[in-house]
């Protein structure tokens, strides 16, 4: 995939969903309790030559009025902040996106 991150385009592949290699995130400490999100995705984001560059642990759960969603990125701790706060907000309106369209397409 060919995405923002912050002001910088990167090419990355993501890979791995719901995999042994995953098992990273069965001990992140953003990882929310199953009875209130029960469904999680993770996720490396690796080189093309298979250096991890980040990760991306998803989390969604039910509520009364539809759903609830917990979303992590990580990247390295030696990226800017800057670039951390482009990418928070490209990814809220990514996620906003899919959700609109996913309730066009319920409609």
């Amino acid at each position: 995939m060919v995405e923002n991150i912050g002001p910088h385009v990167c090419s990355f592949y993501m890979g791995g969903w719901g995999t042994a290699e995953m098992a990273w995130a069965d001990d992140a400490a953003e990882l929310l309790p199953e009875a209130e999100f029960p469904r999680k995705m993770s996720s490396n984001l690796f080189l093309e030559d298979g250096t991890v560059v980040g990760r991306a642990l998803i989390q969604f759960g039910d509520t009364a009025d539809g759903f609830t969603a917990n979303l992590t990125v990580y990247f390295p701790r030696s990226c800017p902040q800057h670039v951390l706060e482009h990418h928070m907000r490209h990814y809220a309106v990514e996620f906003r996106n899919w959700i609109v369209a996913a309730a066009a397409a319920r409609a």
